[in-house]
């Protein structure tokens, strides 16, 4: 799956990281005041050292680094999803709503596609209108590489059906300003003020 030994030794480093409760990440906890000024600042338990270049809605490429310097809460779904993604981004829109438009400013949400071969930039940013995301919202199609990849360092599994659909955990992810994951809530219709609060100790730092 992976072509690299480094690369295979840091997603197993990242899914030990990451706690499967609703709790913070004793191992991955910022180091305050810290900013991303370059690339090699990236701590080795970022996810932003999977630098691959992905599409977003708006057909660009980015690399998760762009990310960096904002905290960012970051799940995965599918836009053929019919019951749980749609509860997701529900549940996502219901944070964001308890901050200002200011605040909002401060943080981005990203939804990346388990879908590669149907959520095509055009179908990402169709999605992104219908759902009224804002401007701070990025949703991401990679390769099906790409996406294996990042499942694994974020613990969001999931399996490719023959139906097409897709059978996948539900997990909200929030990354500190550095890409290293600090809080994970799993499950759908969850307390929106929990992710929130992880939130803004991270816009704090």
């Amino acid at each position: 799956m992976f072509k690299s030994f480094p690369l295979l030794v840091l997603l197993i480093v990242l899914a030990g990281c990451a706690s499967k409760k609703e709790e913070k990440t004793a191992c991955c906890t910022p180091k305050k005041g810290k900013e991303i000024q370059a690339k090699n600042e990236i701590p080795g338990l970022s996810v932003y050292q999977l630098d691959m270049t992905w599409k977003n809605q708006q057909d660009n490429e980015m690399r998760l680094s762009s990310l960096a310097g904002k905290p960012v809460l970051m799940t995965m779904i599918y836009t053929h999803c019919a019951y749980a993604c749609p509860l997701m981004v529900s549940d996502l829109k219901k944070t964001e709503a308890l901050f200002t438009e200011t605040e909002r400013e401060q943080f981005r949400i990203v939804l990346v596609s388990f879908d590669p071969d149907r959520d095509h930039p055009e179908r990402l940013n169709t999605y992104a209108e219908s759902q009224q995301l804002g401007s701070n919202w990025t949703l991401l199609q990679g390769s099906h590489e790409q996406t294996k990849a990042l499942s694994v360092a974020l613990q969001i599994s999931y399996e490719l059906l023959p139906d097409s659909s897709i059978d996948h955990a539900n997990s909200k992810v929030v990354l500190n300003k550095q890409g290293e994951i600090v809080y994970r809530l799993n499950g759908l219709s969850t307390d929106p003020a929990a992710v929130a609060a992880a939130l803004r100790q991270e816009m704090e730092d």
